[in-house]
């Protein structure tokens, strides 16, 4: 099992290995960084990510501290980690591919077909599959006769003629997400996500790179929020940590949580990141708002926004927030 420390998992299942940038929210891609890391010879991402000449350690093989290489856009299921679910008797919710796109272009549609047939052979387990390229896992969900692929491959770990995939199609413990950063990437992905069959929909708004309409982005005739959220049945929502973070104002996620309550959609905020910027006083707690006052005092409140200081390093402790945004939610 995978250890994570993605709160709105309970482990993940790196079964593909590689990935490529695709957008601004990759920038700093922790999973890139993770991967360089441990891609010297002998290393499970060899191959898969890029390290400057000279800047491997000279035992291990591995990069060394600080390095910044690159995605080599190579991709591959891993079969040695296909059947792990299969391995784990206590029901949980499995993160599927943190470090990798499941729905990557360079990844064939049989590879997918292996991963699904192992998630219907593990109906105990809820699988969350998020993805940048919602392009693609709408073609690969809607082609002909893609329930008998799936069911060629549970076959080969559940031989029971009970369970069919043809009637619980799609399958009820698959959750299928797209991660959106800004207008753009959600005005593009989440109305081909609504198009995709599944039977949880979900939206990952992290890293939040600016303030999102979620109304802009259904492709409905349905009006305001409820257009927008119809088909969707939670959200996250989440500023950037790491290396070269960007800003996320907290006024942000306020919008994404009031645009769930109006359209009775679960929401779950995950965290401020490490770069958290306020432009109004009502944002800050107590500390924070002293700590301004005692410098600043008399002054106008800046048009860019103040940065707080918290002490989780990501941002990610529910006490350091606004009461109201202590939102940790499930769809139902």
């Amino acid at each position: 099992m995978g250890v994570t420390s993605i709160e709105w998992a309970d482990c993940s299942w790196n079964v593909v290995r590689g990935c490529s940038r695709v957008s601004e929210g990759c920038r700093n891609c922790y999973a890139e960084r993770i991967a360089v890391r441990f891609s010297g010879p002998g290393q499970p991402y060899e191959g898969f990510a890029d390290v400057p000449a000279g800047r491997r350690h000279s035992q291990t093989g591995a990069a060394t501290c600080g390095v910044r290489g690159k995605w080599t856009g190579r991709v591959e299921l891993i079969p040695s980690k296909l059947d792990e679910p299969l391995r784990w008797k206590r029901p949980r919710r499995v993160f599927v591919n943190s470090m990798s796109d499941l729905f990557h272009e360079a990844l064939p549609d049989e590879a997918i077909d292996r991963v699904f047939g192992v998630m219907a052979a593990s109906p105990r387990h809820t699988f969350q599959v998020l993805t940048k390229r919602p392009a693609r896992m709408l073609k690969w969900a809607t082609r002909n006769n893609v329930q008998a692929y799936v069911q060629h491959e549970h076959a080969h770990h559940d031989p029971s003629p009970e369970r069919n995939v043809w009637k619980i199609w799609p399958l009820p413990n698959v959750w299928l997400g797209v991660s959106v950063e800004d207008q753009a990437t959600a005005d593009e992905r989440i109305p081909l996500l609504l198009q995709t069959p599944a039977a949880v929909r979900f939206i990952s708004v992290e890293p939040m790179l600016e303030q999102i309409d979620l109304c802009l982005t259904a492709g409905s005739e349905v009006s305001g929020a409820e257009g927008a959220a119809r088909g969707i049945h939670w959200v996250i929502v989440g500023g950037e940590s790491g290396p070269g973070a960007r800003p996320f104002d907290i006024a942000w996620a306020r919008s994404v949580i009031a645009q769930c309550r109006e359209a009775g959609v679960a929401c779950f905020y995950k965290q401020a990141g490490c770069n958290v910027i306020v432009r109004d006083v009502d944002d800050m707690g107590p500390d924070d708002y002293r700590a301004w006052d005692d410098v600043h005092r008399g002054e106008p409140f800046p048009p860019e926004g103040v940065r707080l200081r918290l002490r989780s390093p990501k941002g990610g402790d529910p006490a350091e927030w606004p009461e109201e945004l202590r939102v940790r939610e499930f769809p139902r």
